[in-house]
C-alpha cells in the first residue's frame, strides 16, 4: 500500500524531476566555474586597470589641453604684459581703460575655467601691480603667500603639488635678466571635488576604494566605499611601496586585491583596492547567470515546467474556477479527476462538500434568512401601545395648556416617526436616515420624560451617511435604554448617543446611568447575543444583533456591555469599507 501511495504521490514525481535537473547542472557548473574562474578574474582585473589607465590619461590630456590655451591666450596677451609692466609702459592709460583691460582678463580667466571640468580657479598674480586676478572673483590684494609658494617651481614640468591640491604653474620672466622675479604668475588651481567624483563611478564594488598619490606624499585623493573600514585606506596610504600592476595585501584580518597604474608625466599614481570575497563574489554571480541562461537550464526547466503545468497547475485552477463558481452563487458544480493522487482526494472532498452545501442552503440558511425578514417585518410593524397612550397623552397636555409652539413640533416629530414605522418597502437604508429617525425618537422621548432624562445626541459625521445598514438598527437599542433602564428614575437620567470610528469600523455607541440593569441579566443577553442561551427576551437586540451579521459578517455585530455610568453600554459596529449596498424588497 504505502509503494503504491509513493509511486502515485506528486511529491514523489517533484522529487524526481528536481534530482534531474540538480544532477546535470551541478556537474556543467563545476565544470564551467574550474574553467572559466581563472579567465574572468583576469578579465575583470585587465577592466579595472583600463578604467585606472583612464582616468588618468584624462586627467593627462586635461592638463595638456589648460598649458596649451595658458600659452595660447594669456602668455603672448599684450594687456597683461603692459598690466604688468604698469609703472614703465601703462602711466599713458586713464583708470578706465585699465579697467577695462583688467575685466577682459577676467573673462579669459573664465573662459579657461569652463573649458575644463576639473579646474577650479585660475588666478594670475602681478606683483608690479600688486594685485591677483582671479576667475571666481574681482582683482583682490596680491597673494604674496601663494607668489612665494610657487617661485622656485620649475614651470616646465606639468604638474605641481602644494598644501594637498594639484595646480599647473606658468611664469614669465624678463628674457634678459631671468633671475629677477617673474612680472606674472599664472597658476590653475584642479578640483579636488571633480577628480574625485570621476573616481566614483570606479567604485564597482562594495569593500572597495580607490586614491591618487604623488611620489612626496604633497598630494592624496580618496574615493571609498561607505561600507569600507577607515584603517585599510590609512593602511594603504601609509605603505609607500606597492607592487606595479597587481598585488595581494593583508590589511584589518581581510585579504585585499591592489591595482596600481602610474603616469610619469603627471606624476601621480592610482591604487584601487578591492576586499577578494567581494571580487569572488562577483565571479559567482557570472557563473550564476552562465547557469541560468545555458541551453542545459532552459531545457529541463521547460520540461519542470511543463510537468508542474500539467500535474499541478492545471488541477489547482480546476479547483480555484470551481470556487469561484460557488462564491456566485452557482452550487451545480461537479470535479471530476481521473489520475489517483492528493488532488483525487481533495477534489472528492469538494464534491461532498458542496453537495451537503446544497442541502444546508435548503434546510437552514433559506429558512433562517426567512425567519430573519418575518422578524424584521414584524419589529417593523409593530406600534408600541405604551408608547402610542403617552404620546397621545403629551398631545392632550400641550392642547389643554396652550403650548402650541411644542405641540406644532411635537406633532411633526411624531409624524415622521409613525411615517417611517409604517413604510416598510425596503430592507436596508442609508445610515443618515437611520439616525435621523433614530432622533426623531429620542426627541420624542425628550419631550415626554421632560427635565427628568437628558438625552446627548452627537451629530453622524459625513462621510458615514451613504453607509447602508439594515432598518431599524438604532432606535430600538434607544427604546430600550429609555423602558428598561431610565422609565423608572425619578430624576436625573442620563443618555448619550456618540460615534466612534476603530478598526476600519463605525461604532455608534447608546450609553444611559439606569439603575435597574442587574449583573445577572447582562449576563443573560450577552450570552443570548453570543448564541450560548437560548433567546428568552430581548427579541428586538437579538434581532438587531443577527441582521448586522447577517449584512456585513463577523465584522458587524450588536455588543452590550456595563456603563462606565451604571447603566448599560451597547455598541453597534458597522465596517465603513463595506462594498455591500442595500436590498429592496
Amino acid at each position: 500500500m504505502f509503494r503504491v501511495l509513493w509511486r502515485n504521490s506528486i511529491f514523489s514525481k517533484l522529487l524526481l524531476i528536481f534530482l534531474l535537473i540538480l544532477i546535470p547542472l551541478f556537474s556543467l557548473g563545476i565544470v564551467l566555474y574550474n574553467w572559466g574562474i581563472g579567465a574572468v578574474k583576469t578579465q575583470l582585473s585587465g577592466t579595472i586597470r583600463v578604467s585606472l589607465e583612464s582616468v588618468l590619461d584624462n586627467f593627462d590630456q586635461d592638463v595638456q589641453r589648460t598649458q596649451a590655451l595658458l600659452f595660447e591666450m594669456l602668455m603672448g596677451d599684450e594687456e597683461l604684459a603692459m598690466l604688468s609692466l604698469f609703472p614703465q609702459s601703462t602711466a599713458q592709460y586713464s583708470e578706465y581703460e585699465k579697467f577695462q583691460m583688467i575685466g577682459r582678463l577676467k573673462k579669459q580667466l573664465l573662459a579657461l575655467k569652463n573649458s575644463n571640468r576639473y579646474i577650479s580657479d585660475v588666478r594670475i598674480h602681478i606683483p608690479l601691480l600688486g594685485r591677483t586676478l582671479s576667475s571666481s572673483a574681482w582683482p583682490e590684494n596680491f597673494r604674496q603667500q601663494e607668489y612665494d609658494a610657487f617661485l622656485g617651481h620649475d614651470d616646465r614640468s606639468r604638474m605641481f603639488y602644494f598644501d594637498n591640491r594639484p595646480y599647473v604653474v606658468l611664469k614669465a620672466l624678463n628674457r634678459q635678466t631671468d633671475n629677477i622675479r617673474p612680472y606674472f604668475m599664472i597658476v590653475v588651481e584642479f578640483s579636488e571635488k571633480e577628480l574625485r567624483d570621476s573616481l566614483l563611478p570606479l567604485l564597482q564594488y562594495k569593500n572597495s576604494g580607490i586614491f591618487l598619490r604623488d611620489s612626496s606624499s604633497h598630494f592624496f585623493l580618496s574615493a571609498k566605499s561607505s561600507d569600507i573600514d577607515s584603517t585599510v585606506e590609512e593602511t594603504l596610504r601609509n605603505q609607500k611601496s606597492l607592487l606595479d600592476g597587481e598585488s595581494d595585501i593583508h590589511v584589518a584580518g581581510s585579504e585585499y586585491q591592489t591595482f596600481q597604474v602610474r603616469s610619469s608625466s603627471l606624476g601621480l599614481e592610482a591604487i584601487q583596492y578591492v576586499r577578494n570575497s567581494e571580487l569572488l563574489k562577483t565571479i559567482q554571480i557570472y557563473h550564476i547567470w552562465i547557469w541560468c541562461y545555458s541551453i542545459v537550464g532552459i531545457l529541463i526547466l521547460f520540461l519542470f515546467s511543463l510537468y508542474a503545468y500539467r500535474y499541478i497547475h492545471q488541477p489547482l485552477v480546476k479547483m480555484v474556477r470551481s470556487f469561484s463558481r460557488i462564491e456566485n452563487g452557482d452550487f451545480d458544480v461537479f470535479i471530476k479527476h481521473h489520475r489517483k493522487d492528493e488532488f483525487q482526494y481533495l477534489f472528492t472532498q469538494f464534491n461532498d462538500m458542496v453537495k451537503n452545501l446544497n442541502t444546508l442552503i435548503d434546510q437552514s440558511y433559506r429558512q433562517k434568512l426567512l425567519v430573519q425578514n418575518a422578524e424584521l417585518k414584524q419589529l417593523q410593524s409593530q406600534i408600541n401601545p405604551h408608547f402610542l397612550y403617552n404620546s397621545l397623552f403629551i398631545l392632550n397636555t400641550m392642547t389643554r395648556t396652550g403650548d402650541y409652539d411644542n405641540l406644532e413640533y411635537f406633532t411633526i416629530q411624531l409624524g415622521e416617526y409613525f411615517r417611517f414605522m409604517t413604510k416598510s418597502n425596503r430592507n436596508e437604508i442609508p445610515l443618515s436616515e437611520e439616525i435621523r429617525h433614530a432622533r426623531t425618537y429620542a426627541d420624542i422621548q425628550s419631550l415626554r420624560f421632560g427635565n427628568r432624562i437628558k438625552v446627548d445626541f452627537d451629530e453622524l459625521p459625513p462621510d458615514y451617511a451613504h453607509i447602508s445598514v439594515p432598518r431599524l438598527i438604532v432606535q430600538p437599542v434607544i427604546e430600550n435604554a429609555f423602558i428598561h433602564g431610565l422609565e423608572e428614575m425619578p430624576d436625573k437620567g442620563w443618555i448619550s448617543i456618540t460615534f466612534e470610528e476603530s478598526d476600519d469600523r463605525l461604532a455608534i455607541v447608546v450609553e444611559d446611568n439606569g439603575q435597574s440593569l442587574l449583573d445577572q441579566q447582562l449576563l443573560g443577553v450577552q450570552a443570548m447575543l453570543a448564541g450560548e442561551a437560548e433567546p428568552v427576551e430581548e427579541v428586538g437586540l437579538l434581532n438587531i444583533h443577527r441582521r448586522l451579521q447577517l449584512k456585513f459578517g463577523q465584522r458587524g455585530e450588536l455588543s452590550l456591555s456595563r456603563s462606565p455610568h451604571g447603566g448599560l453600554k451597547a455598541v453597534i459596529l458597522i465596517p465603513i469599507n463595506t462594498t455591500t449596498g442595500g436590498t429592496e424588497s
